[in-house]
């Protein structure tokens, strides 16, 4: 990842939130042309195709029951195949966070469409050997959030995180990271702006175990495993995108692995899956 991509990214990890309600309008042709050109960036660390597009959701007469103002989603499907939600997550949020740096909102959306005809939009319906693990909504925020907005945000303590020594240990599960006091600059900084990341439920699965030089990612299972569209390995991919911005942000160039974690990263957590790590 380009340092000055990083920058954009990570910068949006704050300010950015999931918006359900937008503004009616529709997108200009500008915000059209960067949605394009984003979902033509495919690159993940798997290496796995991921296809993205974005349509208007009234030619096909599809939608969400939770959304309000938009009719314009980028959807995507990829092969059916090991890491496949892994990649989806990361290449999606990589647009999410870029179309937040320019004034868009976004909303993940999994068990809330009308999945049948989305995936007719994507072929999925045709193909056994692709899947569509979400789809994003994308225009102007409203001004207000509507009614249901409000509640749904307040049911899932959306503005509310996960602290430090739930997500964040230093060499093992045995010693979690009790503040962003607890490590130096660069890591504290990284490590926010992987906390600050959108998750299905807010559940926040990941869990970082940090060692020199590098940095296990592991998913804590929170919901049934899933045989097709996992959200919560989506979860880890978004996760993973989150993990890079931030180190780059901060200087440090990060390279994917997935060989394992540090010797004893693993030890004391029966409920932790290895995924990844990245050195740096």
């Amino acid at each position: 990842m380009e340092a000055s991509e990083a920058k954009v990214l990570a910068s949006a990890c704050e300010p950015r939130r999931t918006v359900r309600t937008f503004d009616g309008t529709s997108l200009a042709p500008e915000a059209r042309e960067l949605l394009e050109t984003l979902a033509s960036n495919g690159e993940n660390p798997y290496g796995i195709p991921v296809d993205l597009r974005l349509i208007d959701a009234e030619t096909y007469g599809t939608t969400s029951r939770v959304i309000r103002g938009t009719s314009w989603y980028v959807v995507g499907a990829l092969p059916r195949c090991p890491h496949a939600e892994e990649a989806f997550g990361y290449v999606v949020e990589r647009l999410v966070l870029a179309a937040a740096a320019h004034g868009l909102g976004t909303a993940w959306l999994a068990g809330t469409i009308d999945r049948p005809t989305f995936e007719r939009v994507v072929g999925v319906d045709r193909d056994e050997n692709r899947i569509m693990p979400a789809v994003i909504a994308v225009g102007v925020p409203a001004a207000r959030m509507s009614a249901l907005e409000r509640v749904m945000r307040s049911k899932l303590h959306a503005d509310e995180r996960a602290p430090w020594d739930t997500l964040f240990f230093q060499g093992d599960f045995a010693h979690p990271i009790a503040s962003p006091d607890a490590c130096d600059p660069t890591l504290a900084a990284t490590l926010d702006c992987v906390r600050l990341a959108p998750s299905a439920q807010n559940l926040q699965p990941w869990r970082l175990v940090c060692s020199d030089g590098r940095i296990d990612l592991f998913e804590h299972r929170t919901l049934p495993l899933r045989p097709i569209g996992d959200v919560q390995l989506v979860d880890m991919g978004i996760a993973m995108l989150h993990l890079e911005a931030g180190l780059a942000r901060q200087g440090a160039h990060g390279a994917w692995s997935f060989d394992g974690p540090a010797a004893g990263a693993a030890g004391a957590s029966a409920s932790a899956t290895y995924v990844a790590t990245i050195s740096y």
